[in-house]
This record gives structure tokens, C-alpha cells and sequence, in this order.
């Protein structure tokens, strides 16, 4: 039974759980003790142990690797990596945008994600069809200039817009980020998570 570690902190609100299969079996944003926390192996330690398992036990790590806050989306790739460099474990590295659109998406309605970078810049993308369609690094201005051409859309991210709707969320839960990593080829064997901080290459 494979055992996947799920890690996701581009929001800035760090989650990390744990899937059996297709079920997540231990989520720290479920639990309020780890609220705010970015002691990654304390909460790697609790789940190992709420399951009765060992880290020998990990068959796959996955990571949010952003865009977003540019710390915690470094320490996070970071541990990731270090993680599977020390159990010989591939990472599968996961864009933010893909799991915010994935959570957020609904019938054929575009979704408009927006999160925030140094000024004047932001990180937009358009998630549709089931994929991350559109990414860049651009002027809010420039993003607005874009957005003004979609007549319908959903809004994802933490830059809120005036004279729409806010944010319906920041933050994709363990449930989207699993289904968005199952539905990815394996990673090649010495495979490492880059953390999108400024641009999607």
C-alpha cells in the first residue's frame, strides 16, 4: 500500500498530510495544534506516528512548489527535496496555480488566480479546460488589462479586485492537491521540486 507525503505551503499557511492510495490519512490543517506551523519533520514525526508507520514506509513526496511567498515556498521545496535525496525517493513537484484552479474550477468557467509578488507585480494565471491554460509574472495593471477580456470568470489567489467578487480561495485543500498528483506521470528517478518564486519556466 503506497504511502504518499503531500507538503503545500506556497498560501503561506503551511499543510502537510499524508495519502494511502486515494485517501488522505492524516492532515495537519485538520488539526488546530499545527496551525501556523513550519516545523515540517515535528509534523512528518506526528503523522508517521498517528499512523503507526516509519519514514522507510514513504513511497512518494509531493510539493507545492508556487508561485507564492517566496520563504516558505523555498523551505518548503527545500525539505521536500532533502527528504527524498535522503530516502532515495523522487519529488513530484506540484505548480500552486494547477491545484487552486483544480479546487476552485466549475463547469466551463474560466479561473482568474491571482497572488501577490513584490510591487508592482503579481503572479496571474488562467486555469480552464482542467489545466493551468495561462501563466505569467506581470503589473497588476497588465493582469487587469487581461482579465477585462473574460466575460465570465472565478477569482482564486490573494489579490482581491475591486468591483468583483473576492477570492473564493488562497489555499487548494490535501484532497485537490492529491487528485492534481495522481493525475501527473511519476517523476524520473533523481527528479527535484524548483520553487516558482518570480517566473514559470
Amino acid at each position: 500500500m503506497s504511502l504518499m507525503l503531500l507538503l503545500q505551503t506556497s498560501n503561506g499557511v503551511p499543510m502537510l498530510g499524508f495519502a494511502r492510495d486515494d485517501q488522505i490519512v492524516f492532515d495537519t490543517s485538520a488539526l488546530p495544534e499545527w496551525e501556523g506551523s513550519r516545523d515540517y519533520r515535528a509534523m512528518v514525526d506526528a503523522g508517521l506516528k498517528a499512523l503507526g508507520a516509519q519514514l522507510s514506509d514513504l513511497t512518494a513526496i509531493s510539493v507545492d512548489i508556487g508561485p507564492g511567498g517566496m520563504g516558505v515556498t523555498r523551505t518548503g521545496a527545500s525539505f521536500a527535496n532533502a527528504l527524498g535525496f535522503a530516502l532515495g525517493l523522487p519529488v513530484l513537484a506540484i505548480p500552486a496555480f494547477e491545484m487552486l484552479g483544480a479546487q476552485v474550477a466549475k463547469g466551463d468557467t474560466p479561473v482568474v488566480l491571482l497572488r501577490k509578488a513584490a510591487r508592482p507585480y503579481v503572479h496571474f494565471g488562467i486555469y480552464r479546460d482542467g489545466q493551468l491554460a495561462h501563466y505569467e509574472h506581470l503589473t497588476r495593471d497588465e493582469a487587469l488589462d487581461q482579465i477585462k477580456e473574460l466575460d465570465e470568470f472565478n477569482l482564486a489567489g490573494n489579490v482581491p479586485l475591486e468591483g468583483f467578487e473576492p477570492p473564493l480561495t488562497n489555499a487548494a485543500t490535501l484532497r485537490t492537491m492529491l487528485t492534481v498528483a495522481r493525475s501527473k506521470p511519476a517523476p524520473a528517478p533523481q527528479a527535484r521540486a524548483y520553487p516558482i518564486v518570480e517566473v514559470l519556466e
